[in-house]
């Protein structure tokens, strides 16, 4: 507005019918003295949108409570929602802002809600044990968890992760973007890692449908190449772990674990047991996917031969921060400690919401 009054040398009438011709579909100011206001602001010094001090109608205690009563009983209604809520036939309107106010000054915010892996009674007390295991091993061999061979495999589809929240674009105008979802023809790409010490392993590729055959024949081909590259004196002390899937159990795959690392592998029906439905106590979870996944979904996939080409170029972009910085791996496995740490002090219990992180700088 300010630039289209300094285009109209002044003439703020003129300045208006310039503005609601060049931007035809945005909020229009009703006056000429908006602009007028705006450009008097910006001469001294302030913000350019006037900052409310008070004013407004007051909120009534009844309304106060009728507020907070509708987020009390349902604490995840957005505000506009709970006004719609509040409306009655006869009585006054209730604005979405007025609902904010009223929760900003009750000292209630939004928080987050975490996604987490659905449990059963049964888990609790097996995820408990194992990760009093774990730590029982880091204290009596320091740098256990960083010799253990995490991992862990991943689903990639077409769909991929699409945030409506977190996806919106800048622009003067509105561009009526979208983004096509619910694909009639689908694909997916299957993906196996691993995270040793200081290095990542993978990307490997395996099929669509993965059965026992298949993993031991990945277990044969892909594993013992990267076994291959560890020195002897390290492989002596690996552990290798990985999940309870169907594949993972059948009995040739663990016979084949044991002939590679005896007694020092973890899964299910194995010597060290794996809890069921516990991939977040993997840093493949909180790390290594989730870095892949946002790097890989950052925009749409064409085909699944483009997705495996962008899973591997963000393997590469991801090992080459770790030697950029050299402190990002023995982070990642102290993360790996303090949330099996976390996990026993929650008895085995979803325990994201009660990370507290350490900010980034």
């Amino acid at each position: 507005m300010v630039m289209c009054l300094g285009e109209a040398r002044g003439n703020a009438s003129l300045a208006l019918r310039i503005y609601r011709e060049r931007f035809p579909n945005v909020h229009h100011p009703g006056d000429s003295r908006t602009i007028t206001a705006a450009f008097q602001r910006l001469l001294e010094n302030q913000p350019i949108v006037p900052v409310a001090v008070g004013g407004g109608r007051p909120i009534d205690i009844a309304a106060e409570e009728r507020i907070l009563d509708v987020i009390q009983r349902n604490p995840r209604l957005g505000t506009r929602t709970a006004a719609k809520l509040l409306q009655r036939p006869n009585g006054p309107s209730v604005s979405h802002w007025t609902v904010y106010k009223v929760l900003r000054r009750n000292r209630m915010r939004p928080y987050k809600i975490h996604k987490v892996q659905a449990l059963i009674p049964e888990d609790l007390p097996r995820r408990r044990t194992f990760c009093r295991w774990l730590l029982d091993q880091q204290q009596r061999l320091p740098g256990f968890i960083q010799h253990v061979i995490w991992t862990d495999e991943s689903t990639f589809t077409r769909n991929g992760m699409w945030n409506r929240r977190n996806s919106h674009l800048w622009s003067e105008t509105n561009p009526r973007a979208t983004q096509e979802t619910g694909h009639q023809t689908r694909w997916s790409v299957n993906v196996w890692a691993g995270v040793f010490n200081n290095v990542i392993f993978g990307p490997v590729f395996l099929p669509q449908r993965l059965d026992g055959a298949g993993y031991l024949r990945f277990i044969n081909e892909s594993l013992d190449e990267i076994l291959e590259g560890i020195s002897l004196a390290e492989l002596r002390r690996a552990w290798f772990q990985h999940d309870g899937s169907p594949p993972h159990v059948v009995r040739p795959v663990r016979e084949r674990l044991t002939e590679l690392f005896g007694d020092r592998w973890i899964g299910r029906l194995g010597p060290q047991a794996w809890p069921p439905r516990s991939p977040d106590l993997t840093p493949l979870d909180f790390f290594l996917w989730a870095c892949v996944k946002e790097k890989v979904f950052n925009r749409v996939c064409d085909s699944a031969e483009e997705m495996r080409a962008r899973i591997v170029s963000a393997f590469e972009t991801i090992r080459t921060s770790c030697i950029e910085d050299s402190t990002l791996m023995p982070r990642l496995h102290e993360e790996t400690r303090r949330q099996a740490r976390i996990c026993v002090e929650m008895n085995g219990a979803q325990f994201e919401p009660h990370l507290v992180r350490p900010r980034r700088t």
